[in-house]
């Protein structure tokens, strides 16, 4: 019989709570946009591709979108301590993550993918 404590544990970063991969794919923003990455570098084809990238997957699960649009993590591509992916808008076009709390948070926009050219 599992014991209840008013201990809290430490909260995990950059890791899902559930391996369960058929939950809606959640996009948000919690930290700034890293400098020469936000949406100020963006041209007018940028946000169309965007929108058009954001319609898609507004529907989709997570398992959905990394089987359609993720790229293969760098493992050297840390976060305050978590790890960053990658999701292809376009054939150049990046935008990179955290998972925090199941929720995809961006930290940045990469719409010439100069970030591991």
């Amino acid at each position: 019989m599992s014991v209840l404590t008013n201990q809290v544990g430490e909260k995990a970063k950059g890791r899902l709570l559930t391996n369960k991969r058929d939950v809606p794919f959640v996009l948000g923003f919690r930290y700034p946009l890293e400098k020469k990455f936000t949406l100020t570098e963006l041209e007018k084809r940028n946000n169309k591709e965007l929108q058009g990238f954001l319609d898609k997957v507004a529907q989709m699960s997570v398992q959905q979108v990394d089987e359609l649009y993720a790229r293969a993590p760098d493992k050297n591509d840390t976060y305050r301590d978590m790890q960053v992916y990658h999701y292809e808008v376009t054939r150049s076009f990046r935008i990179h993550v955290v998972c925090e709390d199941g929720i995809y948070k961006i930290i940045r926009f990469d719409p010439n993918h100069k970030v591991h050219d």
